[in-house]
């Protein structure tokens, strides 16, 4: 039996976001807004609020939903910050990054 290709199922993306203001990525709670919005701008509802795990060196927030996720990992003392993004098809992953770089006035690395 042949197998035949199937259209993706998920869209996902992944970005380096630098040149950061660090204050815009110590702060977890307009993080967690963000990453909401950003979910949102994909096409994925959050039924609740996001995970926050703070560390010596930034914070990790995710927010995993039946149709995706939005993660993100900060480090606020360089200005860095890496997304991770996943849709089920036909959302668009690229319009959560969109939304995240837009919000924390980062260009892409």
């Amino acid at each position: 039996a042949g197998m035949t290709a199937a259209a993706p199922g998920f869209d996902h993306r992944v970005a380096e976001l630098s040149g950061i203001v660090p204050g815009a990525l110590a702060d977890p709670s307009a993080l967690s807004g963000m990453i909401v919005a950003a979910a949102s701008a994909m096409g994925v509802s959050a039924g609740h609020p996001p995970l926050v795990r703070r560390g010596p060196h930034g914070s990790s927030v995710a927010l995993v939903c039946l149709d995706g996720h939005v993660v993100l990992h900060t480090r606020p003392d360089a200005g860095h910050c890496f997304v991770d993004a996943a849709v089920r098809a036909p959302g668009q992953a690229g319009r959560a990054i969109d939304v995240i770089a837009r919000r924390l006035g980062a260009s892409l690395t």
